[in-house]
């Protein structure tokens, strides 16, 4: 212990100003309604359903720019094909959380993607439901109503 006590002062000193609490966000979302539709829900146009989507927030250990926190999101769908198969769809997008919104960047890392395509929505309380529009080349479109996954 003795050895351990003069490293507490410098530890306490370098963590000011570092956020030590939970993040804005909670960890997992799962998808509840699309606009004001409960699921499931028609996806596309060939007849196939969304059975149910979820997101899950890693923060970034290093953030770039403090004033925008971010990390990965990773986005997992669920749809049932008109011939009845299920599909599970897996995507890990970028989000940076600036002004009090979460933007979702629906363009995947490293992809090049000719129009700006994200969900964007306010992040209220971490336990409240993620309301999320989607835009698209900056025009608003459908709106995603996501719950956070609390433990049981």
């Amino acid at each position: 212990m003795r050895r351990i006590a003069p490293i507490l002062p410098i530890l306490a000193i370098l963590s000011c100003g570092s956020p030590v609490g939970p993040g804005p966000l909670y960890p997992g979302y799962f998808l509840s309604k699309v606009d004001d539709q409960y699921l499931p829900v028609p996806y596309g146009e060939d007849g196939s359903l969304l059975l149910a989507a979820s997101l899950s927030f890693s923060p970034d250990p290093r953030p770039r720019e403090p004033e925008a926190p971010g990390g990965t999101v990773h986005l997992s769908l669920f749809i049932r094909r008109p011939d009845q198969t299920t599909q599970q769809s897996l995507q890990d997008l970028v989000y940076t959380i600036q002004n009090g919104e979460v933007h979702i960047n629906l363009c995947p890392p490293l992809a090049l993607c000719i129009t700006t395509t994200e969900l964007i929505g306010p992040v209220l309380d971490r336990y409240e439901e993620l309301v999320l529009t989607h835009y698209l080349a900056g025009q608003p479109g459908t709106v995603y109503h996501y719950f956070p996954a609390l433990p049981d």
